[in-house]
């Protein structure tokens, strides 16, 4: 009966504790849903409140009248797509030849990727810069994936090194023994068991796809390439800022990745732990 109750009690003050966490970090979010709702007399005012008192969606209408928004929008999109559709596709081609190919110097490899993955980004700004700029990629949106593959790629071939190495090899010994290559092996037997890992590297690659800025800002110099990140940025202003405005692009900027989460979350929490242990 003791044990019931300190049971019962240690459930009860960790579900205190996680909610009075979670409602500390929810709480700048809520805060900005709400004042995108706003009118400006109740955004700035010496006596704020949480909810509106009256609902408006003026700021969501001027946000997109303009129609640069949509297309910071669309460029977003853009590149958080290529950038997580060509991570998977590299990063699990790199990580079978790993696992399972003859590959020589694998190890060598295997801790340059891992020092790679390590190396502070800034660093690699001035000579990637060059090299986009040689490749005439400056100001061009594929450039902007080229520079996040750099380091999503890294972690995408160590994780899905770690759960193809939790897979029997003689699956894909079976495959070959009926036929299939080692790409019709990959499409066919391989990427069904490895969809929680592709989860994980995909939600990662989006993630930094969509909301990176400091990369985009140096290769993007157009107004008609830049990212959502940049265009947040320009609703800035030097003098005075529209906080109204600037919260309903937020708000806005959450809903694809509120998508991209509910769309993966049944493969997300078995991908996270992928290749923590070995068959």
């Amino acid at each position: 009966m003791i044990f019931k109750k300190n049971k019962l009690l240690n459930n009860v003050l960790m579900l205190v504790l996680v909610s009075t966490i979670s409602y500390v970090l929810l709480f700048p979010v809520i805060v900005g849903i709400f004042t995108s709702f706003k009118p400006t007399s109740e955004v700035i005012t010496l006596t704020p409140t949480l909810i509106p008192k009256h609902w408006t969606l003026v700021h969501y209408k001027a946000l997109f009248a303009t129609g640069e928004y949509p297309t910071y929008l669309f460029n977003g999109l853009f590149v958080a797509f290529f950038t997580t559709i060509v991570t998977i596709m590299l990063a699990s081609l790199a990580a079978v030849a790993i696992v399972w190919m003859k590959v020589p110097a694998k190890k060598q490899i295997l801790q340059l990727i891992l020092f790679t993955y390590m190396f502070p980004r800034i660093l690699i700004i001035v000579p990637l810069f060059m090299m986009l700029y040689k490749l005439n990629l400056i100001d061009n949106k594929f450039g902007v994936v080229l520079s996040y593959l750099c380091f999503t790629l890294p972690f995408g071939i160590w994780m899905l090194k770690g759960f193809f190495e939790s897979i029997p090899s003689d699956i894909l010994d079976a495959a070959r023994i009926d036929g299939c290559s080692y790409f019709s092996a990959l499409r066919k037997v391989i990427i069904p068991v490895t969809l929680p890992a592709m989860a994980a590297v995909g939600t990662f690659s989006f993630i930094l796809g969509w909301s990176e800025y400091i990369f985009a800002s140096i290769i993007i110099t157009s107004n008609s390439n830049r990212t959502i990140t940049l265009g947040l940025y320009t609703l800035m202003g030097y003098y005075r800022t529209d906080y109204g405005l600037l919260t309903a692009a937020c708000v806005i900027m959450i809903i694809p990745i509120v998508i991209f989460f509910i769309y993966i979350q049944k493969y997300l929490v078995s991908g996270l732990t992928a290749g923590t242990t070995k068959a």
